[in-house]
């Protein structure tokens, strides 16, 4: 059985009690709603991606201490998520229980955006090869989903306090927004041991991806991600030319050298 520490970077986590933010507000980088509010609403926020809410967060109650509809303005990100409390040890702790992320990696922040399917793949392969202590994907498969090209990771890890977490991402090609990066959607699950909790693929992602209405980008909104994937670019071959690292790489350096390669140089 596979576990990890609890104290994850993935899913947001707050103790009872903490002081928390105004959990509606909205300024010129981020925008919180309440996912009670506006689950039912068609998210329309990216330039690039439309879609509704999968049923299961369509219908969710108002939380006290957490907004449950997050939007990155800047870095086109949603994150929608809902909270349960859960046991660990002498502590009770008010965690993500079910939650959805759409990213449409324009903002270069993904070393492999550029990179075709098959080099993307092997990109993350060789990425995990450098931490082989670290637990693999249970599955990685292709998978064409609404015609669309899709890497599909399944990961499941299970914590001393005995609870199960579960997450799917699909990285997925398409031909309609003028765009050569991939998008990634990710699902997942906090639920106890012995319980069986959702179909991540069944109740989350399937309904969402057949909703999904992909958006030519018009054409100042193409010139700026393709802009910030330019910058992106030049702050990987600087770092190179200076032989300062960029995150984590093998001594030849081939995962630096491999990005400089779809960055053009």
């Amino acid at each position: 059985m596979r576990q990890r520490l609890w104290a994850l970077t993935l899913l947001p986590v707050a103790l009872w009690g903490c002081g928390q933010p105004p959990l509606v507000r909205e300024n010129d980088r981020h925008l919180s709603r309440m996912l009670c509010e506006v689950g039912e609403q068609r998210v329309t926020l990216s330039p690039r991606l439309a879609y509704e809410l999968p049923g299961p967060l369509r219908h969710t109650a108002c939380g006290t201490l957490k907004s449950g509809f997050n939007y990155d303005k800047r870095r086109d990100v949603l994150s929608v998520s809902t909270a349960a409390s859960f046991s660990e040890g002498s502590a009770d702790v008010l965690a993500a229980s079910l939650f959805l992320v759409v990213e449409s990696l324009m903002d270069g922040q993904e070393p492999a955006a550029l990179y075709p399917p098959e080099a993307f793949l092997q990109a993350k392969l060789a990425a995990m090869d450098l931490t082989p202590s670290k637990a693999r994907p249970e599955a990685i498969e292709w998978r064409t989903v609404e015609g669309l090209h899709c890497l599909r990771f399944f990961d499941q890890w299970h914590s001393p306090g005995g609870v199960r977490e579960e997450e799917l991402r699909y990285w997925c090609w398409e031909n309609q927004s003028g765009l050569k990066q991939p998008f990634l959607v990710r699902a997942g699950q906090r639920v106890a041991e012995g319980k069986p909790g959702l179909n991540l693929d069944r109740d989350m992602l399937q309904p969402w991806f057949h909703s999904l209405t992909l958006n030519r980008l018009a054409p100042p909104a193409l010139a700026q991600a393709n802009a910030k994937l330019r910058v992106a670019c030049a702050q990987a071959k600087s770092r190179y030319d200076q032989g300062l690292p960029w995150g984590d790489d093998f001594p030849d350096k081939r995962l630096a050298r491999m990005r400089l390669q779809y960055c053009g140089y």
